[in-house]
């Protein structure tokens, strides 16, 4: 078969397009099969029932929950051993028969239920039939039993009542009792017999008599006794089948003596509208069963059987035998409940849940009265019960076979690590492989904590990122550069850390929203600068698991800040030197060649001043750069200083500045004194370059003002001159180095372009800023803002000041 153009089957790109799928299948497969197993299992024992005596015993065992308190609506009337001894052996006359039921008939009974197999005519006294069936008649209601009997090994027939009595008695009622496999009484088949011809059981034909009797009716639906079965009737059919709820009570029926009923000994109304069973209880007459019944020995007589089958007819307390579909909703939906159980819940959940059904199918089995069915409950109970051995066997398994294969994989991994040393292995299998599989853990576990401190102590800050670009690792120095602790930036978006860094050269943003979460997994390497200015180098980069899947992002900053400043500064004095410093030195040489070639040119004076101008020139820009440089790089050296003072000491120190230009310097103030804590030679630096640039640029005979005043938080130091003014757009400009706003315009002020620079330089220092307020030809005001400490930041720098001294 040709592959498709892409070189891979259908099949493998179906694999390849559903590897959840896959993945879901193969950990589901040991579930799926112990489920097919027990379900398997379960219905195969409910359908074919082998186990009849583990059924029986759980049956026997609720059955107390069963019992039918005792009755008032029937009476047995007994064939004991008195009755034995008085009339003789048996079988008695019929006739004693007849008048026992004239005289219960007398006291108006709902029916009577003659529990006596009639089925051959009296040979001894052939007359007694005739009265019996004359008394059967006379008594309104009574019902005979009749019975299946089995010729040699397939021959059934049924054994019915002589005609005579047959057509005498109001019903006929197969007298037959379900005998299970262990010989015990427990249930009754309420239809009976050939197909077509199905007898009610004897006691529903007794209470089918009895309804039938108290309308004045006649019994409908009954087979006629007197048309005998068809030649091939089939098999014997049963049909109701229904277990017998027992009495209790002792006795469990009002019960009278066969003879004390024939001499009269009998109190009045015994009988009135009750049923009355007439049976055998003599132990010698063999109608004895063993039975579940709470009993000393367990043996009932039928009739009282009966007695207990006919009251639950008459009170509708029934219990049916379930039928196959019964039975196995009943074994199959717990069980199927505790397997989806392990798919979702805990080990003690699920041993939690399977007590739980097993209590549940107890109390559906123990509530068979309300209920109205009896289950086989043998098949249900033993799967349950084996769910959790055999899942946890199947897990075991598993888990075996997983911890010696991820103690290989771990020792593969580690090849070449130093091997902590541990005990020996002792103990069972399961021992061994767990001794393993803890020693590949703990030295997993000192690789991670080596390269988490690895990580921890790296200068740079460093994230580990997932997939999507939240952070799951965060080091020292990262949580340093974003001012928070390692742990907050755990869960943080990447993308929101860093979309303020911009590239250098584009300005555009280096980590724009979802390009860590794109499939193109792109390293992200270069230079940027973020919102507070520093300069970044930005290396994110991506990893991959054992598997070689795309795992997560390594992203490193650099700050490359003081790199970058210190490369311009390296720049900026190959610049000075190039260009600037040699230029005085240039023109000096230049104007000594001209003098030697062209003496006309330039006199000795002019000589001597254009070498005079050029060499101050020099040697201002020496110094201001010189200047500059300490101004970045010294120590600071913190102390409290008045304002107010330092700035009177500028103004004194430029006295002779302005007495050359004819300027009158005021100090206009109404601070006695503005304490603040400061580099004593920076902030003189730097009120004398500021005073020194305002008398440059202030006209002759002009004023300039200097104050101090206090701001919110801050003090503010203002020089104004009446100078030409600076236009706002070239504002922006004036600490460029080397560059001089009027260099053309006013010639005669000399200058390098370093002085503004140097007060910024030693303002920011100080944490304050430079505000500038200027217009052309309107002056210029030049105002340093400095943070205004607090009473005990002074008092604290003051007293340290003290001890130093000391």
């Amino acid at each position: 078969m040709p592959l498709p153009p892409d070189g891979t089957s259908g099949a493998l790109r179906r694999n390849r397009r559903y590897p959840r799928l896959r993945r879901m299948a193969a950990r589901r497969l040991p579930w799926f099969l112990l489920a097919t197993g027990l379900i398997a299992l379960v219905t195969l024992l409910t359908l074919m029932q082998p186990m009849p005596r583990v059924d029986r015993m759980l049956q026997d065992n609720a059955r107390a929950d069963m019992r039918q308190p005792p009755s008032h609506e029937i009476v047995i009337v007994a064939i004991d051993e008195p009755s034995m001894a008085a009339i003789g052996r048996w079988p008695w006359r019929r006739a004693l028969h007849a008048e026992l039921l004239r005289r219960i008939a007398a006291d108006n009974p709902r029916c009577i239920g003659l529990d006596l197999l009639l089925t051959e005519p009296d040979q001894e006294h052939p007359g007694d039939d005739a009265v019996l069936a004359a008394g059967i008649a006379d008594s309104g209601c009574v019902v005979l039993p009749m019975a299946l009997q089995t010729r040699g090994s397939q021959t059934q027939a049924e054994l019915l009542p002589i005609p005579a009595l047959a057509q005498a008695a109001s019903a006929l009622g197969h007298a037959h009792l379900s005998i299970d496999e262990d010989g015990i009484v427990r249930s009754v088949y309420l239809r009976e017999g050939f197909a077509g011809r199905a007898w009610p059981h004897f006691t529903l034909a007794l209470q089918q008599a009895a309804d039938a009797y108290a309308r004045n009716a006649t019994v409908a639906a009954e087979p006629d006794p007197l048309t005998p079965p068809p030649a091939a009737a089939g098999p014997w059919m049963r049909h109701g089948h229904e277990v017998v709820i027992f009495t209790s009570g002792s006795p469990a029926f009002k019960t009278v003596s066969y003879i004390d009923v024939l001499r009269g000994l009998v109190p009045a109304d015994t009988f009135r509208d009750r049923y009355v069973l007439i049976g055998s209880t003599a132990a010698g007459l063999g109608d004895v069963y063993a039975t579940s019944a709470p009993r000393a020995t367990g043996l009932l007589p039928g009739v009282e059987i009966f007695a207990s089958v006919l009251q639950a007819l008459v009170n509708d307390r029934r219990v049916v035998v379930a039928s196959q579909w019964q039975d196995l909703a009943y074994n199959l939906g717990p069980l199927i409940v505790a397997l989806l159980g392990l798919l979702w819940l805990r080990p003690l959940a699920v041993v939690a849940l399977i007590c739980a059904l097993l209590a549940v199918r107890l109390g559906l089995h123990n509530a068979r009265p309300w209920i109205g069915i009896q289950f086989t409950p043998a098949a249900g109970f033993l799967g349950l019960l084996l769910v959790y051995p055999l899942w946890s066997l199947m897990r075991l398994t598993a888990a075996l076979r997983y911890l010696r294969w991820g103690t290989e994989q771990l020792n593969e991994a580690m090849d070449g690590l130093p091997v902590p040393g541990s005990p020996p292995p002792v103990g069972d299998f399961l021992d061994r492989q767990m001794a393993a599989t803890s020693a590949a853990g703990l030295r997993m576990r000192d690789l991670h904590r080596f390269v988490r401190d690895g990580i921890d102590h790296m200068a740079d800050a460093t994230l580990v990122l997932d997939r999507k670009g939240r952070v799951f690792i965060a080091n020292l120095a990262a949580a340093r550069h974003w001012k928070m602790a390692s742990h907050s930036l755990v869960g943080s978006d990447a993308h929101d850390l860093l979309a303020d860094l911009r590239w250098r050269t584009t300005g555009g943003p280096m980590v724009p929203q979802g390009a860590l979460r794109s499939h193109e997994r792109a390293s992200i390497l270069g230079e940027g600068e973020d919102a507070t200015g520093r300069i970044l180098l930005l290396r994110c980069v991506p990893f991959f698991d054992a598997s070689n899947h795309h795992a997560g992002w390594m992203c490193a900053l650099v700050d490359v800040s003081r790199m970058r400043q210190a490369q311009s500064q390296r720049d900026e004095a190959l610049r000075f030197i190039s260009h600037d410093i040699r230029e005085p030195s240039a023109s000096i040489l230049t104007a000594i060649e001209l003098t030697r070639t062209r003496p006309e040119v330039l006199s000795g004076d002019a000589l001597l001043d254009r070498v005079e101008r050029h060499a101050l020139t020099g040697l201002e820009l020496a110094d201001g750069f010189v200047n500059l440089a300490r101004a970045e790089a010294q120590p600071f050296r913190a102390e409290v200083l008045d304002l107010v003072s330092l700035l009177q000491q500028a103004i004194d120190d430029a006295w002779v500045q302005a007495r050359k230009k004819q300027v009158q310097v005021q100090l206009v103030t109404a601070l006695e004194e503005a304490l603040c804590i400061a580099d004593r030679s920076l902030l003189t630096r730097a009120l004398t370059n500021v005073l020194s640039n305002a008398l440059k640029y202030s006209p002759v005979g002009a004023d300039l003002r200097c104050n101090v005043t206090a701001r919110e938080g801050a003090w503010a130091v203002a020089v104004q001159d009446h100078g030409p003014g600076i236009p706002p757009e070239l504002q922006s400009q004036l600490f460029q180095p080397f560059h001089r706003l009027h260099r053309e315009s006013h010639p005669e002020v000399h200058g390098v372009g370093l002085g503004l620079l140097l007060v910024r330089t030693a303002i920011q220092r100080h944490g304050g800023t430079i505000e500038i307020d200027s217009a052309v030809d309107a002056g210029c005001t030049v105002t340093l803002v400095l943070p205004q400490p607090s009473a005990a930041e002074v008092d604290a720098l003051s007293n340290d000041n003290k001890e130093w001294k000391t």
